[in-house]
């Protein structure tokens, strides 16, 4: 396969695979900004290793292999803030959200999900679709809704809690 088609075979699969890198790097308890930082940098990783990629294998396994790496990585940066998974944690989380992913498939997923927020209140859901949709940090919203960034963070905890809980029955149901 010439250079110019494996690149675009990159793209296409990077594409394709880059929101459930997504959220296979913020299911291990990464804050927005860093699940933004880690991502960039795993697809940075990938695209510089890429020629050592086997066309044909695991894309996804491969991403998670990095993404494990870069969360890793980034988690020894911020370990002196107070809050930070430990590395079994991290590890933990990572291979049950393989595990769930495995075992579901994403309509299933997406379906439930959907269920689980149209079942929020409605500020929730506004929150919710603010926080997820807009390009703007905690902090621009925090500020355009009144409240402090602290706040919306507990706020967004609170309303992720609950989806989690929801998404928790909805699928161990199926």
């Amino acid at each position: 396969m010439s250079d110019l088609n494996t690149d675009k075979l990159f793209v296409k699969l990077l594409a394709r695979n880059e929101r459930h890198i997504r959220s296979f790097v913020r299911s291990t308890g990464m804050d927005w900004n860093a699940t933004e930082e880690i991502s960039q940098s795993v697809a940075l990783i990938m695209w510089k290793k890429w020629k050592q990629f086997e066309v044909g294998s695991d894309f996804m396994k491969w991403a998670r292999s990095i993404a494990r790496f870069e969360i890793l990585k980034y988690r020894r940066g911020v370990s002196r803030d107070r809050l930070v998974f430990n590395e079994e944690l991290i590890e933990l989380l990572a291979n049950s959200s393989e595990a769930m992913e495995a075992e579901l498939s994403s309509q299933d997923y997406i379906e439930s999900l959907q269920l689980c927020i149209d079942r929020l209140p409605e500020k929730s859901k506004k929150i919710i679709e603010v926080v997820y949709q807009s390009e703007k940090t905690i902090k621009q919203i925090a500020e355009e809704i009144g409240k402090s960034p602290t706040s919306l963070y507990k706020t967004v905890d609170r309303i992720r809690k609950k989806l989690k809980s929801c998404l928790e029955r909805r699928l161990s149901a199926m």
